[in-house]
């Protein structure tokens, strides 16, 4: 008769830890995107600066403020020195390298950290 009693409580803390653990892979999934969207952003906007700059010539100093700008934009964790640009004009080549923290859910702890390394180079429009 005791063990009637255990069986609807037991099953009550599994489906607890299943829903739990659901909870957490759900805000993880959800941190994961929401970072991976950010860098194709910052990604896109690159390629486009690198080919505006490479036209028209703009030098590496613009560029580097440019490419802050739209880091702070975003939120993303980029400082000046973890930007390098090489030539100028049709030479221009612009490498980008940052992380990002992956924190576990309600704890301020790095789960993950995801490295971004991006090397866009300009070509010449067709």
């Amino acid at each position: 008769m005791e063990e009637d009693h255990r069986k609807p409580l037991k099953r009550r803390i599994a489906l607890g830890v299943w829903l739990l653990t659901a909870v957490i892979y759900f805000i993880l999934s959800r941190d994961y995107i929401q970072i991976s969207t950010t860098d194709k952003q910052l990604s896109e906007y690159l390629d486009y600066v690198v080919q505006l700059a490479g036209t028209e010539r703009r030098p590496a100093k613009e560029v580097r403020a440019l490419i802050l700008n739209k880091a702070e934009q975003l939120s993303l964790p980029i400082q000046e020195s973890q930007i390098t640009i090489a030539g100028s004009g049709p030479t221009l080549n612009v490498f980008v390298d940052y992380e990002r923290d992956i924190n576990y859910p309600g704890l301020n702890r790095v789960l993950y950290k995801k490295i971004f390394q991006h090397s866009v180079k300009y070509h010449a429009p067709r």
